[in-house]
């Protein structure tokens, strides 16, 4: 990454050598008796020994970035069972890294590498499968599922039976059904519940596997920002619950592990930089933006991919960093392992990587002109670094 580094300063990227949430899919994976996925395991020794208790529980809090942890639950539980600080993967976001956790795999290897992304001829959402570009009614959910997940469910391979607690909304999907595979999908409604149904199955004397999705925490700071006083609220509620199982975990020969797929920075509304809004730039492009408002991944027109990097670099350098797709992917940054087929179409010509505090956007005719107070997939710090936190009964 020695190039990104110039082109970049002072960006953080991911480690897939031992200090990140690849490699604790791997430990974990090993663990619980699963395969072994060929990556390198996590070097800190917090999951040493896991899986000889009965019951071994991840769950997994969206958005809940180191910086959130420190700033928000200074005094939380959660912080005081912080293990390590560990990197998430790249892009630090929703798809890739609940991917690579339900999967075990890197982004390089499910190629889920953004909010937004090219399959087939559509640019389309990956996790609620409707169609950005060119936009439809829906109902071709279930087919584009078919033809995009590529990466094999992990949960399912445990040497244990393994359970899923999902929000209620997303426990049926297409890609909650993929990804589960053969493993059990218990729906919960609000936090109060899932923790609910996940302490009353600690009792059972079989062992098990358990996997509990939190969003509460990401949607909101999506909505009100990272450092608003409802995050600070809801991350007392959800350090309440946690507390409270570990009382019952300590009863069931439970060990549970708390992680993040990413964390958070805030979104300015002085620093959201319309790509669109230059003609002479946007109409070197074949397609609309993919990605995400804090990385873009840019499909240029044929002929047009040089002097849209040109341009670029010109016009938007003040907001973002432009590198081209090839470097960027050649670069190691999403992973190793064997690159998905669509991996190298989807990261484009050009990439668009945000500077601090800025993010990027088009808007589609029929779209509304996003806007976020709260924001990741980018390589601030802040966004790349998650808690570890650990609880061994």
């Amino acid at each position: 990454m020695a190039d990104l580094a110039t082109l970049c300063p002072g960006a953080a990227w991911p480690d897939y050598q031992g200090g990140g949430l690849l490699n604790l899919m791997q430990t974990l994976s090993l663990e619980l008796g699963g395969p072994d996925l060929g990556h390198a395991p996590l070097a800190s020794g917090a999951l040493a020994g896991i899986g000889n208790h009965r019951h071994v529980c991840l769950i997994l809090i969206d958005g809940l970035g180191d910086a959130q942890l420190r700033r928000l639950g200074p005094d939380s539980r959660l912080r005081a069972l912080q293990r390590a600080t560990i990197s998430s993967v790249f892009p630090p976001t929703t798809a890739a890294a609940v991917t690579t956790v339900l999967t075990g795999r890197s982004p390089a290897e499910h190629g889920l590498i953004g909010w937004h992304l090219l399959h087939g001829e559509e640019i389309i959402a990956p996790l609620p499968l409707y169609a950005r570009h060119p936009a439809d009614a829906g109902g071709q959910e279930q087919h584009r599922a078919d033809t995009l997940y590529r990466a094999r469910p992990m949960f399912d391979r445990l040497a244990r039976p393994a359970f899923l607690y999902l929000p209620d909304f997303i426990a049926y999907s297409p890609c909650s059904r993929h990804h589960a595979g053969h493993a059990e999908r218990v729906a919960y409604r609000g936090l109060a519940d899932g923790f609910a149904r996940l302490a009353r199955r600690l009792a059972d004397p079989q062992p098990a596997f358990h996997y509990l999705y939190l969003p509460q925490l990401d949607t909101l700071m999506h909505e009100q920002g990272p450092d608003c006083d409802a995050a600070r609220a809801l991350l007392a509620e959800i350090d309440a619950a946690f507390a409270a199982l570990l009382d019952e975990a300590g009863r069931c020969d439970a060990a549970v592990a708390a992680i993040a797929d990413h964390g958070f920075v805030a979104a300015p509304d002085a620093q959201w930089l319309d790509v669109d809004a230059d003609p002479e730039l946007y109409g070197l492009l074949a397609r609309p933006l993919s990605g995400e408002t804090r990385l873009a991944y840019c499909h240029a027109k044929p002929g047009c991919a040089a002097r849209f990097i040109e341009l670029a670099r010109q016009r938007l350098g003040h907001a973002c960093w432009v590198v081209e797709g090839s470097e960027l992917r050649t670069s190691g940054v999403f992973g190793p392992g064997p690159a998905h087929p669509d991996l190298a179409r989807r990261c484009g010509d050009a990439v668009l990587i945000a500077k601090p505090g800025w993010n990027l956007r088009d808007t589609l005719p029929g779209e509304k002109t996003l806007r976020l107070a709260g924001v990741h997939a980018g390589v601030h710090p802040d966004e790349q670094a998650i808690p570890l936190i650990v609880y061994r009964g």
